[in-house]
């Protein structure tokens, strides 16, 4: 970790996003799952997708915020597009496609396993079975949050919100993912992974402490909670890309950068007026997730060696070497707390499944 990488997290180069709305090829035919995808980065990621032809279901606790969502959507192309009918893949003079996709709302609470497996059952049973998913979109989260609540199974609130629930969500669909990637072009069906610049500026050494798996009431602080949870999910993506090679779905983290959005609700109102002038509009997360999702650059290969991706699609020039070592085993010289924690998040999902 440098100076110049984490100063690069908050002023990235300006308009140097490799793949936005304006060049993003067509996603006709083509099937995403965004959880959270009626605000913020979730939301400007299902316009664009929607603006790109593709179907794209938002997974949300709220139907009355996702409708909503839908609607603005679809006037964002009723007034680009003035109601003129284009060719497939054609784009307007403002630079976004005119052949629109499809969006659906599918309940999910991301903190209670329940209503995840009632999403999944709801998502499978839409596509059918000649159906297909070709990017998983792991984007709903929480801030950090004091005094906050367990989830609905009892487990930590900052890793059931931004973790273990997406943890779950993903197991649920990996074969329906798999299945996909069997049809598809290789390296081109993904999961994509929700990390924080806090990764290296504010997790514990290993990235996550092994008193925190032993018994999460270890760890009280919310900063590090929050950070650790964020941690989490690169060694999820780490993980999940080591053990199902076989599979064909790259899975990839990245921190999209820092936005105005509804992840500052419950942090101290001083402390957000003060990081304002930082925050950007949450279209340039939304890139950020684009290139994760199909930049060329993202292979199997990138996502095995356990590469992370920065905001404005781009690769990190070189994390902390205590978090790179958690990625790899014991055998491999590393700590092995990727695994450790992956093994985790499967024990708690099995004891909910028993």
């Amino acid at each position: 970790m440098s100076f110049s990488s984490i100063w690069t997290q908050f002023f990235p180069p300006r308009n140097g996003a490799p793949l936005t709305e304006a060049n993003l090829p067509s996603q006709a035919g083509k099937v995403f799952v965004v959880t959270g995808g009626s605000s913020g980065l979730g939301y400007e990621l299902s316009r664009i997708l929607y603006g790109a032809g593709g179907k794209v279901y938002i997974l949300t606790r709220s139907k009355e915020h996702a409708d909503d969502a839908i609607a603005r959507i679809k006037a964002y192309y009723d007034e680009h597009d003035n109601g003129r009918p284009e060719a497939e893949g054609a784009t307007t003079e403002q630079g976004v496609f005119s052949k629109r996709g499809h969006c659906e709302f599918i309940a999910m609470d991301v903190t209670d396993f329940s209503t995840i497996e009632s999403a999944v059952q709801a998502f499978l049973g839409r596509e059918g079975p000649d159906g297909r998913l070709d990017v998983l979109f792991n984007n709903l989260g929480t801030g950090a949050r004091k005094n906050a609540p367990p989830t609905r199974q009892g487990h930590e609130y900052h890793f059931g919100t931004n973790s273990l629930g997406p943890y779950y969500l993903t197991r649920k669909l990996m074969s329906f993912l798999s299945k996909t990637a069997a049809k598809s072009p290789e390296d081109s069906v993904r999961v994509v992974w929700s990390a924080s610049v806090l990764i290296e500026m504010m997790s514990p050494k290993t990235g996550i402490r092994k008193e925190f798996l032993e018994d999460t009431r270890n760890v009280t602080d919310r900063n590090e909670l929050y950070s650790t949870s964020k941690t989490a999910n690169w060694f999820l993506a780490s993980e999940f890309a080591r053990r199902n090679t076989n599979t064909g779905v790259v899975h990839i983290a990245g921190n999209p950068g820092n936005y105005v959005t509804n992840i500052w609700r419950h942090a101290p109102s001083l402390l957000f007026y003060i990081l304002r002038p930082l925050l950007r509009d949450p279209v340039h997360g939304a890139e950020t997730y684009i290139w994760m999702a199909f930049s060329e650059s993202v292979t199997m290969n990138e996502a095995v060696s356990g590469r992370y991706a920065m905001c404005d699609g781009r690769w990190h020039p070189g994390q902390r070497e205590d978090i790179v070592l958690s990625l790899r085993s014991v055998e491999e010289g590393g700590s092995g707390r990727a695994r450790e924690y992956f093994d985790w998040c499967e024990a708690k999902v099995r004891e909910f499944e028993s």
